[in-house]
């Protein structure tokens, strides 16, 4: 759809090329210009034509810099693009003013040029300024005083990159355990952003997915914000420290080395894949339960299931079992270093 947009848009500025510039050739030329050219569609054609054997080139380069447009506009919050189409509009009125200003000197060719250079400045300024400086501009209202106590007493939470991608949070907060506020801030944003404009398809499929992942997070809770931080260079890690450090905050993760790093600078720390870890089904010896059989063991006749956590279950006589439901009792379990390994049996009385 964009490029056929884009199409539209060279068209419409052929036409008016056409429209303007023939009609003005006709009246230096040396020679007098057949009938046919005095022609308001002769002349819109010629213009298309010109543009598009001057310009057509820049047609992938125009498409791929509105892709990364578009994805930058839609990785931000509707209140930051409200704020920075705000911003752009008082630059521009600026730059009318100082327009006004300057046409009244009646200097040739500068009163003409130098309001297009104001307003292309100040339209991206102000939408810069108002893009980066939005969480400024709503300090000066006043908060909400809804928050229950509970809540406001808890600590904030700043989220990594690799918990936005691995999106397990959002069922988290679905639930309501997860009390207090969620911040993305800016470089976690941009890192996310990075991953997805990436050429390997790997990581921008991580990307991609990341940018769905934070704008289902935003949309099932009212607590997840986008801050806007300022900083030097993209080391998300160490902004993460730095900024849980300034805030007294904790910090969301599914990273180890981070999680490590975390606990040697002495900040709370809550790791995805611990809390996964922790509420586990938990089986023991004795207990009697439905599983389904879905291959063969390793050993002899033994059949292997899975519970829903991905806990492994060996069936001892289970080969037959394959592709069905049973009842079975647990008779053993096996801690091992990747994990439990459940053993059981098929349940007799059932």
């Amino acid at each position: 759809m964009l490029k056929y947009l884009l199409y539209v848009v060279y068209i419409l500025i052929g036409i008016s090329l056409g429209v303007w510039l023939f009609p003005e050739l006709q009246l230096i030329l040396p020679f007098e210009v057949p009938i046919i050219f005095n022609n308001i569609l002769v002349s819109g054609t010629l213009g298309v034509l010109l543009v598009f054997l001057l310009f057509g080139w820049t047609l992938p380069h125009a498409h791929s810099f509105l892709k990364k447009s578009e994805g930058y506009l839609l990785s931000r919050s509707l209140i930051e693009i409200l704020f920075a189409t705000l911003g752009m509009m008082l630059g521009l009125v600026i730059a009318v003013l100082i327009s006004l200003l300057i046409n009244t000197l009646d200097i040739p060719l500068i009163g003409e040029l130098v309001p297009i250079i104001f307003a292309v400045v100040l339209g991206y300024l102000g939408f810069i300024i108002g893009l980066r400086k939005f969480s400024e501009v709503l300090d000066f209202f006043p908060k909400s005083s809804g928050k229950t106590k509970s809540s406001s007493n808890a600590l904030t939470k700043f989220i990594d990159t690799s918990v936005i991608i691995d999106g397990r949070i959002i069922d988290v907060v679905e639930t309501g355990f997860l009390e207090g506020e969620i911040i993305i801030p800016q470089f976690v944003l941009d890192e996310l952003q990075l991953i997805a404009d990436a050429t390997d398809p790997v990581k921008r499929e991580k990307g991609q997915r990341g940018l769905d992942m934070l704008n289902r997070l935003q949309e099932n809770s009212d607590n997840v914000r986008i801050e806007a931080v300022t900083y030097d260079k993209l080391d998300v890690d160490q902004q993460l420290i730095d900024i849980a450090k300034k805030e007294n905050g904790a910090i969301l993760t599914t990273d180890y080395n981070l999680n490590k790093i975390c606990q040697l600078h002495d900040i709370p720390v809550l790791n995805v894949n611990e809390l996964s870890s922790a509420i586990k089904t938990v089986v023991v010896q004795g207990d009697v339960f439905e599983l389904f059989v879905s291959k063969t063991g390793k050993e002899e006749n033994q059949g292997v299931g899975y519970l829903e956590d991905g806990t492994m279950v060996v069936v001892e006589n289970g080969e037959h079992l394959i592709n069905q439901l049973v009842p079975v009792v647990v008779t053993s379990v096996l801690q091992t270093n990747s994990g439990r390994i459940v053993f059981a049996k098929r349940e007799k009385n059932k």
